[in-house]
């Protein structure tokens, strides 16, 4: 999978992100790079994140949108549990969907530690044995630093969850650069992986995932958007240089550009697409267009996950994704995890009946009337 040529690139930004996403709308009957599968219903439930919130919200019937701030895996017990629901700066979220008779569970990564996956999948009820796939979005610790608690320690031999993710790149050790001196964040163990029970498939490519997802492939530098992460890759540590691009492969250290990072997505029948943008380092609105250009769906009725809209972006670049959210017109906005309060409050101020404030353990669910 190529990125977009950088001439042609420069040429589209000078044009205007407003344009570039006012066209991108407009591309009625734009041919579909895979044969998508729309479901009936889609519910994502956060398993991981910065914040969680007592019992007191009431749970809401909306537009296509149904959610439900405390589920319960079964009757509500006459005596309160002592183990609560943690939070942590990390993201993990289950995607379970229905088509017909057909359901299939997605694992969307897998949050910061393995102690708080398995607390909050414990509490919540949910039996991993019942995945039938998972998707690492890129290779920072807050995303696969759980993995080994997905199955909390009782992986069994025969078990092997496909893991997709987008690159050689995912496996690279990566430097944060959060600290003086910045602090080595490690690498993502390929053995480590495999004694958890996940089975790495490396696609650059959109594919589907669990007959109902697809993932965008890398996700091409279109509008004014910019690869803004805080981590530099090392190239040959921890990761196989050879299976790097020919400009990365023999340097040292570089600039990471999170090549290797995926989005999720989904068409919902009677609504259009919902785009899991776990982190959104190559930009939140070049994965709608992504999302929009592989299903050739134009609609988007819900963009859920982290957009990444702090250091080292800034509080302009919030500002103006927000005005660029705007003209996009989807139906919900659900921002997570790295996202940052100036482009949750400009949203709020803009467009305050899209967006919703999600919690540890709040399920969405997506479906038409």
């Amino acid at each position: 999978m190529s990125l977009t040529p950088i001439t042609r690139r420069r040429a589209i930004q000078a044009i205007g992100a407003a344009v570039l996403v006012s066209g991108a709308a407009s591309r009625a009957g734009a041919a579909a790079l895979l044969p998508i599968q729309p479901v009936d219903e889609l519910s994502i439930q956060v398993l991981v994140d910065a914040a969680v919130f007592g019992p007191f919200l009431p749970d809401s019937a909306l537009p296509g949108l149904r959610i439900e701030r405390n589920p319960m895996s079964g009757p509500t017990p006459a005596r309160m549990s002592r183990h609560a629901l943690m939070a942590e700066f990390g993201l993990s979220l289950l995607a379970q969907s229905r088509s017909g008779e057909q359901t299939r569970r997605v694992l969307v990564d897998f949050g910061y530690s393995p102690e708080v996956l398995a607390n909050n999948l414990g509490l919540l009820g949910i039996d991993a044995d019942t995945l039938d796939a998972s998707v690492l979005s890129h290779g920072h610790l807050d995303h696969y630093g759980g993995v080994s608690g997905l199955f909390a320690g009782r992986a069994d031999g025969e078990r092997r969850l496909p893991m997709f993710v987008g690159g050689e790149e995912t496996f690279c050790e990566r430097v944060a650069m959060i600290g003086a001196p910045p602090p080595v964040m490690g690498t993502l163990d390929r053995a480590e992986l495999v004694q958890a029970g996940l089975n790495v498939r490396i696609a650059a490519d959109p594919v589907l995932v669990a007959d109902h997802a697809f993932t965008t492939g890398v996700i091409p530098l279109q509008t004014f958007e910019r690869a803004a992460i805080p981590t530099r890759m090392r190239p040959g540590a921890g990761c196989v240089a050879a299976d790097l691009s020919p400009e990365k492969r023999h340097l040292t250290e570089l600039a990471d550009d999170g090549e290797h990072e995926l989005a999720t997505c989904y068409a919902v029948r009677g609504l259009g697409l919902v785009v899991i943008a776990s982190c959104s380092h190559r930009g939140v609105l070049n994965s709608v267009l992504r999302a929009r250009a592989v299903s050739g769906i134009d609609k988007v009725h819900a963009v859920i996950g982290g957009f990444h809209l702090v250091r080292p972006r800034t509080e302009d670049e919030a500002l103006r994704t927000v005005a660029e959210f705007a003209r996009i017109d989807p139906t919900w906005i659900i921002p997570m995890h790295c996202t940052g309060e100036v482009f949750t409050a400009e949203a709020l101020r803009v467009m305050p009946e899209k967006v919703v404030r999600p919690y540890v353990g709040n399920r969405f669910t997506f479906a038409a009337a």
